[in-house]
């Protein structure tokens, strides 16, 4: 899903009516399949209550990032500076995704002459 189609604009909008609960979707992505979306705890289990939807091929984007620490290194137990270490990363691994996710936007509504 690089690129927002109108027909898939229009299905969103349609699935959103007023009155009706929106669909949970991946934060980044969009994805909107309920079997495919996974609860992200933005600075880790151990740190963090602020949970992102995520689609499961975005989460796993995420948590390998996330996972170069070592587990000592992210537990809640960490210094104060592994800690500061991790969420940076963690931040900087969904920023990067969503990053990625506007640049395909903004390309695909470019118009080539």
């Amino acid at each position: 899903m690089d690129t927002l189609k109108k027909e898939d604009y229009a299905n969103y909008i349609r699935r959103n009516k007023k009155g009706k609960k929106p669909p949970i979707a991946c934060a980044i992505c969009g994805e909107d399949d309920k079997s495919v979306i996974e609860r992200h705890h933005v600075d880790g289990r151990n740190n963090s209550e602020w949970i992102k939807p995520l689609c499961k091929n975005c989460h796993t984007k995420i948590t390998a990032e996330q996972n170069k620490l070592s587990p000592k290194a992210r537990s809640k137990d960490a210094t104060l500076q592994n800690l500061k270490a991790f969420n940076i990363i963690s931040l900087g691994a969904l920023l990067r995704l969503i990053g990625e996710r506007l640049i395909n936007i903004g390309m695909g509504m470019t118009v080539h002459v």
